[in-house]
C-alpha cells in the first residue's frame, strides 16, 4: 500500500471538483479524503491505496471536470498509515 498527498491548483472551487474526486476515489478503491485548502488556493487530497490505483486516480484528478481547469498538480509520495476506512469529502 502506498500514499499520495496531492494538491491541485487552478479553477477547482465551486465547480464540483471535490465531488468528482470523491467519485473517482471510490471507483479506484482509494481511501483518504479531499478538501478545499482556501489558504493555499488548492484542493488537497490525502489518498492511500495500491500504487497502480493511485496512479490511475491521479491521472483522473489531473483531468478535472467539465467546469474546472487544472493548472498545476503537486504529488508527494508518502508512507501509508492505514488509518482511513473510506474516502471522505470534507467541506
Amino acid at each position: 500500500m502506498k500514499a499520495y498527498s496531492i494538491r491541485i491548483y487552478g479553477r477547482v472551487f465551486n465547480v464540483g471538483f471535490r465531488r468528482y474526486v470523491h467519485r473517482y476515489a471510490l471507483d479506484c478503491n482509494i481511501k483518504g479524503y479531499v478538501e478545499n485548502d482556501i489558504a493555499e488556493g488548492c484542493v488537497h487530497i490525502e489518498a492511500e491505496g495500491e500504487e497502480a490505483d493511485l496512479v490511475h486516480f491521479s491521472i483522473l484528478c489531473g483531468e478535472g471536470t467539465p467546469y474546472s481547469k487544472v493548472l498545476d498538480m503537486k504529488i508527494e509520495a508518502k508512507e501509508a498509515t492505514g488509518k482511513y476506512n473510506d474516502f471522505q469529502q470534507i467541506r
